[in-house]
């Protein structure tokens, strides 16, 4: 499965870099070889956008797990060391206030995942 994933991502990759290639057309007095390179140029841009749009959507995806996992769980229901009698409050403060800093969300999603959720998983 992941080599279908590396290679259906390298594929697309290029076809949106041969796209931009193939858009670039001759000009009068201008380079075309520049010109191509320019489209190519545009492509990768393209396709890293997209990829960093991807990734921004998965950490999205993960505090938004996390902060629902967090609000349904009991506090007795947090494992030890993770912030004592007031573990839910303190993750829960901390997984909203990392939603306005967008570069954080993610990484302290993820760090909630293996502090808490891994540890002691939630009874059904």
């Amino acid at each position: 499965m992941k080599r279908l994933l590396s290679l259906a991502l390298l594929l697309s990759f290029a076809a949106v870099a041969l796209a931009g290639v193939s858009c670039a057309t001759e000009v009068e007095g201008e380079d075309i070889i520049g010109g191509m390179a320019a489209a190519g140029f545009a492509g990768i841009w393209i396709c890293i956008a997209v990829i960093g749009g991807l990734i921004g959507l998965f950490f999205f995806v993960i505090w938004i797990i996390a902060l629902v996992d967090c609000a349904r769980r009991k506090p007795d229901e947090f494992p030890a060391g993770t912030g004592g009698e007031n573990a839910k409050t303190m993750w829960l403060v901390i997984l909203i206030v990392t939603f306005f800093v967008t570069q954080l969300n993610g990484i302290v999603a993820i760090v909630y995942y293996f502090m808490v959720m891994k540890k002691m998983p939630r009874g059904k």
